[in-house]
């Protein structure tokens, strides 16, 4: 048969012509002297123009009836057109100017939401630093408290001690200087309690490199200090029921010159101190 679109002779089984790529179902439709079989056909010498004019006959009647014509692939590469808005307008065009419009709004949204973040971090910053003085304040009236609280458990405690430890004779400071190598009585303390006669009285020397108290040592029947040259003397009267000790001079060195003082344990711990009193020594 022959194809009706590009005129060219094709298999009868053919679907698709191989020339020009148009389907042969259609053919089928179209009455055609092309399609009629071998016998029937006119002789030639009757029909002596219809082998030439074949193809423009063909071309002829696919160009009058455009039904059977394959349709022309659109070309590639091309945007769709946005149709036209009122006024003339593109829509693409307002499309771009509605977001153009968006962002605008959102920059001044965030513009302002930063003046707002900024005005509660000064707020939030001011709020801070009142806490703050506000603090410093309740630790001053804490430390004041804690002062006051100290005072209080220590005259307490003074006045426990007292009632547990009565000094019926306290140390008194020296009126002069001791001479070095001198034999006498330099300081007295009597007291009344739960006392011992041997562990009850701490005679203790001011240490003014360390800026502390320290006791002193006795050896030898616990009455003797060789570096200082000086003896203590412990004893108790049963009659008056009072505890006595008396830090002698015994052979004084220029070393004992400095403080002194005097701590007084009874036997639950309580502690009492005495008076202190200042030592020369020529």
């Amino acid at each position: 048969m022959i194809c009706l679109n590009c005129g060219k002779t094709i298999d009868d089984d053919l679907k698709v012509c191989p020339f020009c790529g148009s389907l042969t179902e259609a053919y089928e439709a179209v009455p055609s002297y092309y399609d009629t079989p071998a016998e029937e056909e006119a002789p030639a010498e009757e029909l002596p123009d219809a082998a030439p004019d074949a193809e423009d006959d063909a071309q002829d009647f696919f160009d009058e009836d455009p039904v059977y014509a394959s349709p022309k692939p659109e070309k590639p590469g091309k945007a769709p057109k946005f149709p036209a808005v009122g006024g003339g307008f593109n829509l693409a065009t307002v499309l771009s100017a509605v977001s153009c419009l968006l962002s605008l709004l959102c920059l001044f949204m965030l513009l302002s939401l930063r003046g707002g973040i900024k005005e509660q971090e000064a707020n939030l910053t001011n709020s801070v630093n009142t806490l703050n003085s506000a603090v410093s304040g309740i630790d001053a009236r804490l430390g004041q408290l804690d002062t006051t609280l100290s005072g209080v458990q220590s005259e307490a405690y003074n006045q426990y001690a007292s009632q547990a430890i009565a000094i019926s004779k306290d140390i008194t400071p020296l009126t002069g200087p001791v001479d070095a190598g001198k034999y006498n009585r330099m300081f007295i303390i009597s007291a009344k309690g739960n006392l011992s006669v041997n562990t009850s009285f701490d005679w203790q020397k001011y240490n003014e490199a360390t800026g502390g108290w320290v006791s002193l040592v006795f050896t030898g029947d616990a009455t003797d200090n060789s570096q200082y040259g000086l003896r203590l003397e412990n004893t108790f009267d049963r009659n008056e029921n009072t505890f006595t000790s008396i830090l002698w001079a015994n052979g004084i060195t220029q070393e004992a010159t400095g403080t002194y003082r005097c701590v007084i344990t009874d036997a639950t711990g309580v502690t009492k101190t005495s008076a202190e009193a200042t030592v020369t020594v020529n």
